[in-house]
């Protein structure tokens, strides 16, 4: 929570020239100054603050970023003033001196190595130095000492970004005193150890840590948490080679010590029950039990902030509980690059950022592009107690590849996303969760499927068709607004760009579902009397899609149509038995479960299971296992007898009675109670999340995958056609009763959040744009 304002700060008129400032033109500002001293005061260090964007913004072209710069170090600096030079605060280069890389573009660094270097003996109140992207650049200036010059008067720097530099970090580069104030840290895509280098001891005041693309392992990110622990609230580990078994030591080590959900809240929210018992791979055995009043979705207080939290003795324990439960009034903290800079740079800096370094452990993780799991997502937001601010996690493994459910599909067969993980996102579990970034399929039911051989095009047409009816009779529940509307922003990733229409629909659906939850709060709100009227959540209110543009949609690249065959079609076959084909294309194998069986390893993970009951004429098991120490046994459900049982139910209990699969034994989810397994009762989860891969997956036909349409096209056709309904109500409306606001939600069902679209599968070059109503 922000500090609150001083009493004379609270009764001091606001600066009409702070008002309208941001509306003047960036050219405009130098002869602003000029007015009189005031004006002079105001915008001077708007102007000098990032003295390299200055000069882009000023119409400065990029060829000339070196040239420059060398006459501003060398003799612009001489001319400023100690008050003009103590103005700059920022040494932002990520963009500048990169406009015309030749083949002597080794010298260019050099020089732009020196010009930083003479900088920095000018200019004593620089906190921010971002230097990603040069990759030859000797930033040695950063530390404030030369082996030539001494020391230096660098500023205590307390930003700094070299991420993608490609130099290697001396051993001892952060001991130096320059550092030590130091609070965010990109040191992504270096080479190099980064434990060696990166110590909590030398860096007392780090809370930010960006560390992509550092080829990290489990052993080496194990080291890493275990030596931070609590002192970071912010962790970026994406595009590593992380898997599922960090997250336990994450919780244990990192991530703030918070109860489960107070007695307060159970009867709004639903209960957590510890059931007694877990695995490796589940965690915990914690059940999800709705209230008799029908749950989080259906109460009539959901969209109600937590009342704020008594206690007759306020205890240190006390105190960091109260830290990290947020009441829901607040956005989270912001970890970017930006938000840093314009809060450390600011007027009232230093308060800032005496807040900024107020950490009680990990709430802002990202974890994309690793060799995470769904499960092991799921199991991060079951221990975690509800302390996960903001997650980013844009791709996932839709199971373990440890589990042997490999058996069972061929080796060129993959799926990516989270398929019923709806409750982890409910208040129960995700009570401070206020910014999520994840795969679509938590809110199409539609995952990412990899097939070699096979376009990207037709991989997105099985998902959405042959493997997504599977999923909606596995996993019926999907991600909505109400499942917690806690939650501000959602970023969905990973979306495919064409669809026959069922990821459309699902999209278009969302998107009203929004429109009726803003609707449902602006009713409350009206209804509730003015004075002592408790605070309402605001709902979701920034949606963000992702689109892969890497698919390509001339098919006969990736997949070549024989024209011998007449239906265009080709079979991958997973259970039945078969004999494996010639070696030919990849396209046309068809794999034997068999032949797999025969020869993989028996994996079992999470105890063993004795077959102590007649398994052809019983619904359960018992599971035995071990957890913390102790042994214990339950009763797993094993599927229906009934030869009349859904289709999922039967394929669920021929992996586990007929093939032995009993990996992730753990308590029913929501999901799997509407997909029709018995409440409060145990399953295997491996195998009832391996039947969503049907048996058989036959490749499109030409024309149906000519008949596929761009899913931004109608989505941007949907907000047109709602927004075109909403203005003619709005018009009606001030004609016949004045400036009252129009209904929100329905009949018209406009959103009227901020959407936003990103062509690119990157995330770097690519396009983004915002669907402006």
């Amino acid at each position: 929570m922000a500090a609150l304002p001083s009493y004379q700060e609270a009764i001091e008129a606001v600066d009409w020239l702070q008002l309208v400032l941001p509306y003047c033109r960036f050219n405009d500002y130098h002869a602003l100054c000029l007015v009189n001293r005031h004006f002079n005061d105001v915008i001077s260090p708007l102007l000098w603050r990032d003295v390299l964007n200055s000069v882009r913004l000023s119409g400065l072209d990029p060829g000339d970023d070196v040239k420059w710069l060398l006459n501003f170090v060398s003799f612009g600096l001489d001319h400023l003033s100690a008050s003009t030079r103590s103005l700059i605060r920022i040494l932002d280069a990520r963009l500048f001196g990169k406009a015309a890389y030749e083949p002597w573009s080794d010298q260019q660094e050099s020089t732009l190595s020196k010009a930083f270097e003479r900088a920095s003996t000018r200019l004593p109140n620089v906190n921010v130095i971002l230097l990603d992207g040069h990759r030859d650049l000797d930033f040695s200036f950063v530390t404030g000492v030369t082996g030539r010059q001494g020391c230096r008067t660098l500023g205590s720097i307390q930003v700094l970004s070299i991420a993608d530099c490609r130099v290697q970090v001396p051993r001892l580069f952060f001991t130096a005193p320059s550092l030590q104030n130091l609070i965010y840290l990109d040191v992504s895509y270096l080479p190099g150890s980064l434990v060696s280098v990166i110590q909590p001891a030398v860096l007392p005041c780090l809370r930010i840590l960006k560390a992509r693309g550092r080829e990290l392992h489990d052993d080496q990110c194990l080291e890493l948490i275990g030596l931070f622990k609590r002192q970071l609230w912010s962790l970026d580990i994406s595009d590593n080679s992380v898997t599922d078994n960090v997250i336990q030591s994450m919780k244990d080590w990192c991530m703030p010590r918070l109860s489960s959900s107070s007695e307060g809240d159970r009867f709004i929210e639903a209960r957590l029950v510890y059931r007694g018992g877990g695995t490796e791979l589940y965690g915990p055995f914690l059940s999800l039990e709705d209230e008799e009043s029908g749950g989080p979705l259906s109460h009539a207080e959901r969209y109600c902030v937590d009342a704020p939290r008594y206690v007759a003795e306020t205890s240190l324990a006390d105190q960091c509980h109260d830290q990290s439960r947020s009441d829901g009034t607040t956005i989270s903290r912001q970890d970017t690059v930006e938000a840093a800079v314009a809060l450390l740079t600011g007027d009232d800096a230093h308060a800032r950022g005496e807040e900024y370094k107020q950490s009680v452990g990990l709430t802002h993780l990202r974890l994309s592009h690793n060799a995470l799991s769904a499960v092991g997502i799921q199991k991060l937001l079951h221990v975690s107690n509800g302390g996960i601010e903001d997650l980013a996690c844009d791709s996932m493994l839709f199971l373990p590849r440890v589990a042997q459910y490999g058996r069972f599909w061929p080796p060129n067969v993959s799926l990516r996303g989270i398929l019923g993980a709806a409750h982890c996102f409910r208040p129960e579990m995700s009570r401070n969760l206020r910014t999520l970034r994840i795969h679509h399929s938590v809110v199409t039911n539609i995952p990412t499927l990899f097939m070699h051989g096979a376009s990207r095009k037709s991989c997105s047409l099985l998902a959405e068709t042959v493997i997504r009816e599977r999923i909606e009779s596995v996993f019926p529940e999907t991600f909505l607004p109400d499942t917690n509307p806690r939650l501000y922003s959602l970023t969905l990733t990973c979306l495919p760009r064409f669809s026959s229409g069922p990821l459309i629909t699902k999209l278009i659906e969302f998107l009203k579902l929004l429109s009726v939850q803003e609707g449902t709060i602006q009713d409350i709100s009206r209804t509730m009397p003015t004075r002592r009227s408790p605070e309402l959540w605001r709902g979701l209110r920034h949606l963000r899609l992702e689109f892969d543009n890497s698919e390509t949609m001339d098919v006969s690249t990736n997949f070549s149509f024989d024209a011998e065959h007449s239906e265009d079609e080709e079979v991958f076959s997973f259970f039945q038995n078969e004999q494996r084909g010639t070696q030919g294309s990849l396209g046309r194998q068809s794999l034997s479960s068999a032949d797999v069986v025969l020869t993989s390893e028996g994996l079992n993970l999470g105890g063993t299971c004795w077959w102590d009951q007649d398994t052809s004429r019983s619904s359960y098991v018992t599971h035995h296992g071990h957890w913390n120490g102790k042994t214990f046994s339950v009763p797993v459900w094993v599927g229906s007898v009934d030869d009349e049982a859904p289709e999922a139910q039967r394929a669920y209990r021929r992996l586990v009675v007929d093939y032995g699969i009993r990996d992730g034994v753990g308590p029913v989810t929501p999901a799997q109670i509407q997909a029709g397994a018995p409440r409060k009762s145990f399953i295997y989860h491996i195998a009832w999340s391996a039947t969503v891969m049907p048996a058989t997956l036959r490749m499109p036909r030409r024309d149906e995958l000519a008949g596929m349409g761009d899913v931004l096209d109608a989505i941007k056709a949907y907000r047109r056609e709602s927004r075109a309904k909403y203005e003619r109500m709005r018009q009606l409306r001030n004609v016949q009763r004045g400036d009252i606001p129009v209904p929100l939600g329905e009949p018209h069902l406009f959103w009227t959040g901020a959407l936003e679209v990103s062509t690119d599968v990157a995330h770097i070059s690519g396009t983004c744009e915002r669907l402006h109503d």
